[in-house]
């Protein structure tokens, strides 16, 4: 994988710009923070990878991971479980990005990289760093809207706690 940034919109599917990246990236954090986690699901293909996996295993081409979900359908599942049927203490979580970098391109897709720090508030407690990642992400032109193909986290540390409920 290249690590050159490119200074021309990706061609394939359309050209797809930087500023319309950074737009993507904003769009999705904020419907996290917002806890719009219905509209969470859209925001990929419908055939996609996600992925939110320890550094090591990550490393050793192991897919052993915390979170995993092959469709946007499994996406909508895991939303249902969150929303309808698990039970977990009221939190919040606030998701500090960097700006993505642009890695290279792949039949269409724009391949990129940032760093993500995800910090926990419960409503009683301090609040505390739940996870520093890096995130992986293919990103395409699907539906007239750019989307992800495939989003690999991968967090720093190889405990997370139990606590991580929402997705990255």
């Amino acid at each position: 994988m290249s690590t050159t940034i490119l200074d021309r919109p990706v061609e394939g599917q359309g050209a797809i710009s930087r500023d319309e990246i950074r737009d993507l990236y904003d769009a999705y954090y904020a419907t996290l923070d917002d806890v719009r986690l219905h509209d969470w699901p859209e925001f990929f293909i419908e055939n996609c990878l996600y992925r939110v996996i320890p550094r090591e295993n990550y490393e050793a081409g192991y897919t052993l991971c915390t979170m995993q979900a092959e469709s946007r359908g499994m996406l909508k599942d895991r939303v249902t479980g969150l929303t309808r049927t698990q039970m977990y203490a009221p939190r919040y979580y606030r998701r500090f990005p960097t700006a993505p970098r642009i890695v290279g391109e792949e039949g269409g897709a724009v391949l990129t990289r940032h760093n993500l720090l995800l910090v926990q508030t419960l409503i009683d407690k301090p609040s505390d760093i739940v996870m520093a990642a890096v995130c992986h992400d293919r990103i395409v032109r699907d539906g007239g809207r750019l989307r992800f193909a495939e989003r690999i986290v991968v967090f720093d540390s190889e405990m997370v706690p139990n606590s991580l409920v929402y997705p990255a």
